[in-house]
Formats: C-alpha cells, structure tokens, sequence
C-alpha cells in the first residue's frame, strides 16, 4: 500500500485539515462532508509522516461505535497499531483510572455502573427507607444526581480515607422522602462498594489531575496529539479534560458542526466550539462544506431549514451527488392515513428492489411509533426499533452478564441478581439475614454466603453449589477469552438449562446473540482482553450505540439517528407539539429544536420523505398543526401531495404565528403558504381554482368561474385542497 494512499481522494480543506498538526485547529464540519475520513486520515498522517507512536494520540469519539469504526478503518494503514487511544471520553477516563486510581484509595478493579445497576442501588434505598417510585422516579433521580455530581466538589467524600461525615451540599435530611437523603445514600453505597457512575469517570479523572500535578504531567506529556469529534457537544467537563491534556503540547485539534448541537439538555454547550479561537490564541480554523452524502434537492431543503435560525455561523453545503427528486411532502388527513402512506410506500420501495436496510423512519419522540409500526405490520413490512442499549436490558441479558460479572468482581449486584435464578432456596428471610450479616461485619455477600454456608440455617440450600461454582467462575474469567468465561457460567450455573426448562426459545435465542456479540467483540478490539474489559466496555455503551439488525426498516428518534445515514429517510409527525415538540418555551430551545430537524434531513441520502396529519390528538392538546419546519424549508423546495381542508393552513399560521409571539421570536415575515403552480385552492369568494403563476409576493389563480386574480402570498384566504 502507498505511503501517501491515504491522503488521495481528499479535497483541498479536507487535506487542509489533515496536515493542520500542530497548535490549536478548529474544523467546522458540516453533514456528510467527510469528517471521519478527515480524522482517520490526520491520525494515520501524524503516525507515518511525522512518526509519533500511536500511544502518543488521543482520538476522542462520542459512540463506542464510531470508536470501533475509527479503529478499522486505521487498521487498513497501520495494521500493527494497538497502542493507540481511539476511544471516548468516558471510556478514555476510564483507561486513566485503572493506572491511578490507586492514588485516590481506590482498587484497580472497581467496578462501573451502568443504568440499571443504578436504579439497582436506588431500589435498594428505597426498601431501607420506605421509599417508592411515586416518591421519586428512576429516571429524576438519576438525573438529580447527575446535576448535583456537577455542581459540588464530592470526590473527596467518597475518595478520603479519613471518610467524612456528609457529603458537600446536602443537608443532614430529617425526612425520609428528602432527595439529599437518597443523594447522599447513593453516595454512601458508591463509598461502600467501590463503584463508579458514569458521571464519576470524567469527575475522578479530573479530581485527581487536580490534586496530583505529577499524575497531570505525566498524562500531559503522554499526549503530544489530541483530536476531539462532535466538539459542538463537549460538557464543561469534557472541555476542561482536553484543555487539561493539552496544556503542554499545545496541540488540540477539534472537529464539528454547530448546526447539529442537539443535546444541550444533557450538558453539551455549543460556545466552547464557537469560542475556540477566542479560548485559544493562534487558533486556525478549516470549513468543510462540501457534502458527499445527499443530493442538491435534499441539500436545498437542509440548507433552506438551518438558515432560519439566526444565531449561527453562516455556512452552505455543497452537493457532488447528481440531482435527483425533490424532498416529497405528504400532507394527510389523519395520524391513521400518515401511517398508512408511509407504509405504502415503504412497500412500493421493497418491490422496486430497495433493501429494507436503506430504509429509515425517523421521529422526534419514541411514542410516536405507534401509529406507525401498527401500519407496517398490516402491510408485512418487517421492521426493528432501534432503542440504543434495549437489548442489554433484557431481563436474560442482565442475568448472564450479572454471572460473569460477579466472577470478576464479586460485587454485590450481581448476587443478589442471580443467587437465586435458578431457585437455590435462598428466599427473601434468607437473604435478608446474609445482608445484615455483610453489613455488620464490612463483608461481601459472596463472602458472607461462605461464612455462613455450614451453619443450620443455609446447610440444606444451594449455597455450598454456588460457593463452588463462584469459585471455578473466577478462575475461568481470569484465565480463559471473554466467550469462554461466558460460556463456562451460564452452563455450569444451569442458566441455561433453566431457559430450556421453562420453554422460552426467544431467551435462549438472545442468549445466542449475546455470545455473538461478545465474538465481535473480542475480534475488533486488540489482543489480550479480560472478561472484565468486556464487561466495564458494555457498562460504557451509550444510547446511541444501537443494535445492528438486518432486513428490516429502521425505526428510530431523531437523537438515535444522528451521524447514521440512510438511502432513503422517512420523518413522519411534522406537526407543531410534535415536531417541534410542545416542551419547546423559549427562542433557544426552537433554535435547537430546528437543529435537531435539519439533523433528520442530513440523514437523507438519496431520497426524503416528509409527512404530517391533521386533525385532532389528545397527545398535543387539540388540534393538530403543520410544523413551521415545513414552512421554513419552503414549497418551492419540495414535491407536495396530499389535501389540506379548507382553513388548516391559515389556523397553522396563526398558531405558529401565535407561538413565536409568546417566544419573543421576531418573525420577519409570516410563514409562506405550501402552494405551487398546480395547486388546487379554495377561494372565500371565487371558490375552486388553480394556481398557474407563483412569485415571492402573489399567487395568480384561475377560478372555475373563470375569474382570474392576484392573491397575495402571506393572505390566509386561501386554502389548499
């Protein structure tokens, strides 16, 4: 393979960017203008041009997926390269922690949390305090939690040895129904067990960069080259972490697109991307605006959409693909005949030979599938929602794992997951007992269950069995491959045999597929991985890491769809309180909520469908709206079908119109009407015409009456039929 293959094929920003190495680079990158080629080219670049060891970069992703990616795609130029840091930011934090953590009195085999381990936790706390989940719901919570883990400085509560009494910012609570109780519980059980949250990765990596300057200086110098995908993204604390680790070499290389900053509900602040050059001085910064992935006509609505929203940088795609259809629009009388149409075509698309793989459906909010998967399972349209991380939250799933992982770890979870499944005979009194027991002697219940596995009260259980099995379990997650561990547990456990028992083909089905995946698993990833590598790497997927399936139509919320692309994109429920949602107050929120649709419309490759519905729904609170998205993207840019009844689109004018108003959103002009020359229009006066001449500021109808007139185009007396 030539040296230099890797750079052919780029275009002059593109290669710009790749041999921008040092300093501080800013690359804005809009959709599909090949900024992942642009990072596995700079990385393979600054490997073999300027001969840095891979070891000495950190290529940071958002997704274990586009991490996976990265790494292939580099492995076809640098066929040796495993020492490298092509990871996310969690997962990188996480790779620090295992060689420092000791440092903040904690063992080198902690142990992260995922979700459902949390919520594990919660419900622990729960039950000791009278607790339920009216009181407080999982997921607020969780998102409590998170918010305070941002706020205070509570590493030191859970890390000092000298163990202080409360941790900063909670209050000794007199009421159990107290949310700095169940805070403050949380964190003691964390302090307890050695565990780590997703939030803790990022915060005890940073805490101790903050109190250990040799630790920084070490991590410092390791790094001599630092690039960061989807940047528009970062957390102030991701962006303190890069600015930490960069500070010596000084060489940060950032890539993204504020046109697709979507999660600032989840801490992501666009102005650490926007600011860079005001943060950093002698920053450069590279445009890439041409667009591999989507024909001019979707490019032209993409583009018409984003230029709404005025606090953005300027910055047009340019297509290379020949032009095909404009976007269609399907405007339908009811959510039912939405669907229906969708289905419909979806099935044309499937006979005219499309693989049902290139075909996505994508929608602002998971509760509006319904409707949907009702239509394509009528029509025998095979489809699978994608819901990120739903498959390892199977109750199957969790119980395999929960094995496999208290053979690394020995953690109390997962006992209490699987001690009894298969029934042992260790009931409820019992493990009440153990439990009080491992409290009152600071044990594990793993090693309370052997204390206690002679004495009268456990002799005639299961507990000698599991004892045994616990133990040959460690000893095959120490010494055998991810699958084997795996498949030493679930048989020597009669996990297996148990799904057998009970006749249920689908668990046993899953199970299969998750051994599959642990294959691939070990295959992308480099030699020499542990079973607890596999399992702390399952703790590290995200929601946007979903689960690949084949021959089906994709079915998934806009936020899951971001950075996948598909041939041909459906987005249905363009309806105001839909798409934009109702929860959008203010004028920031509909800027981002207008991101989040143009990131739908990049998703298109080839051909974009956009539908709505009229009529009334309960879950918007009355009358069913067109989306101003709609609007914005503007009728001359798309291909319109469908009937309107008479007055809908002068009521979803003033309702928009209403909205903004209550926004504070200056609207220069009202939004235009959805007709073309061809149009059928209802006239007040003239009745029934046709649209034969269309301009910015009129319409020329010719009425069945035969009368002709010039209506002005921000009138609401027309309606289309």
């Amino acid at each position: 393979m030539p040296s230099e293959e890797f750079l052919q094929n780029l275009n002059e920003n593109q290669l710009a960017a790749v041999k921008a190495t040092e300093g501080y680079v800013r690359v804005a990158a809009g959709a599909g203008s090949g900024k992942t080629r642009v990072l596995t080219a700079r990385y393979v670049y600054i490997a073999k041009a300027l001969g840095v060891a891979p070891e000495h970069i950190l290529s940071v992703t958002f997704t274990n997926k586009a991490a996976r990616e990265m790494r292939k795609r580099i492995r076809a130029y640098l066929p040796d390269e495993d020492g490298g840091w092509i990871l996310t930011f969690h997962s990188a934090c996480h790779k620090i922690l295992k060689e420092e953590i000791h440092l903040l009195a904690y063992p080198q085999n902690f142990m992260v949390m995922d979700e459902e381990d949390q919520k594990s936790v919660l419900q622990r706390i729960y039950t000791q305090n009278g607790l339920t989940l009216k009181d407080f719901p999982f997921r607020k919570c969780l998102a409590e939690i998170e918010i305070y883990k941002s706020k205070f400085d509570y590493v030191p509560f859970l890390t000092d040895p000298a163990r202080p009494a409360q941790a900063p910012g909670l209050t000794q609570a007199q009421d159990k129904r107290s949310m700095d109780l169940v805070i403050s519980e949380y964190l003691k059980q964390q302090r307890a067990h050695f565990w780590l949250d997703f939030a803790d990765l990022i915060q005890f990596t940073l805490y101790l960069f903050k109190t250990s300057k040799k630790t920084l200086q070490k991590w410092q110098t390791k790094f001599e080259y630092i690039q960061i995908d989807e940047f528009q993204d970062v957390s102030g604390e991701q962006y303190k972490l890069a600015r930490l680790l960069a500070g010596k070499h000084k060489n940060l290389f950032i890539v993204g697109d504020p046109d697709q900053t979507i999660y600032s509900w989840r801490g992501a602040d666009v102005s650490f991307f926007n600011n860079f050059e005001k943060f950093f001085t002698n920053a450069k910064t590279v445009i890439l605006d041409i667009n591999y992935r989507s024909t001019p006509e979707i490019l032209a609505a993409s583009n018409s959409l984003i230029a709404k929203n005025p606090d953005r940088t300027e910055k047009t795609l340019k297509a290379v693909l020949p032009s095909e259809e404009k976007p269609h629009y399907f405007h339908a009388r009811s959510k039912a005949e939405e669907s229906e149409a969708i289905a419909d075509k979806i099935a044309a698309l499937q006979k005219e030979g499309v693989p049902a793989t290139d075909i996505a459906v994508l929608y602002r909010s998971n509760h509006m599938s319904r409707a949907l998967e009702t239509a394509l399972i009528k029509k025998g349209v095979p489809y699978v929602v994608f819901g990120g991380t739903a498959f390892y939250q199977r109750k199957e799933i969790k119980d395999a794992l929960a094995y496999l992982r208290l053979a690394v770890f020995k953690d109390d979870l997962s006992f209490d997951r699987v001690i009894n499944t298969p029934s042992r005979g260790i009931g409820r009194t019992r493990l009440a007992f153990l439990h009080t027991y491992a409290e009152n002697n600071g044990i594990s219940l793993l090693e309370a269950l052997s204390d206690l596995a002679q004495t009268p009260q456990f002799k005639g259980t299961g507990a000698a069995d599991f004892l045994l099995l616990a133990k040959q379990a460690e000893t095959a997650a120490a010494h055998q491959d991810p699958q084997d561990a795996l498949d030493f547990v679930l048989q020597n456990s009669g996990y297996e045999e148990y799904l057998r028992l009970s006749g249920s083909q689908d668990r046993l089905d899953n199970l299969a597929e998750l051994k599959s995946s642990v294959t691939e698993w070990e295959q992308a990833e480099s030699a020499n991985v542990s079973a607890a590598d596999y399992l702390n790497s399952i703790s590290l997927l995200t929601n946007a890491d979903a689960q690949d399936k084949k021959d089906c139509v994709k079915l998934m919320t806009v936020h899951t769809a971001k950075g996948l692309e598909f041939p041909h994109v459906f987005i249905c429920c363009l309806n105001e309180g839909h798409f934009p949602s109702r929860k959008i107050r203010s004028k920031a929120e509909m800027e981002e909520e207008r991101r989040v649709a143009y990131v739908a419309l990049t998703r298109a490759q080839k051909h974009l469908y956009l539908s709505d519905a009229e009529g009334f729904e309960a879950q918007t609170g009355g009358v069913l709206y067109t989306s101003r998205f709609i609007f914005d993207i503007g009728a001359e840019l798309l291909k319109c079908s469908g009937k309107f009844s008479q007055g809908h689109l002068a009521r979803s004018e003033s309702y928009i119109a209403e909205s903004e108003r209550k926004m504070g959103i200056r609207a220069a002009d009202p939004p235009k009407m959805l007709l073309h020359k061809g149009s059928r229009v209802y006239h007040p006066v003239f009745g029934l015409g046709e649209v034969t001449e269309v301009s910015v500021e009129e319409y020329v109808v010719q009425f069945e009456n035969g009368k002709t007139r010039s209506i002005a185009a921000n009138t609401a007396v027309l309606s289309a039929i």
